[in-house]
């Protein structure tokens, strides 16, 4: 969760703050930087997967109006040999 506003750790025991633990835990994820260079790496038989994860991302972060670009979407080639993994992800 971060530091508190002092630059202590933050703690929070669980079973004492069952209640209150998603208060405690917003405030830090408010902070979160936007989402400007992001991508998704998928295998050359899963394009249309990758687009409908991409979809129901992308979704989720205007719902909770968090700032993001759209991902580069990266397809490997053939997706079955680790070699090729390897040389997109290095790209």
């Amino acid at each position: 969760m971060g530091p508190t506003s002092s630059g202590a750790p933050n703690k929070v025991d669980i079973e004492k703050c069952a209640r209150e633990i998603d208060r405690k835990t917003q405030s830090k994820m408010f902070n979160t930087p936007a989402l400007n260079r992001w991508g998704i790496f998928h295998g050359d038989r899963d394009a249309q997967v990758a687009n409908s994860f991409k979809s129901s991302v992308s979704q989720s972060l205007k719902n909770v109006s968090f700032e993001f670009s759209e991902p580069a979407m990266h397809q490997v080639k053939p997706g079955m040999k680790s070699e090729a993994w390897i040389k997109e992800l290095k790209k």
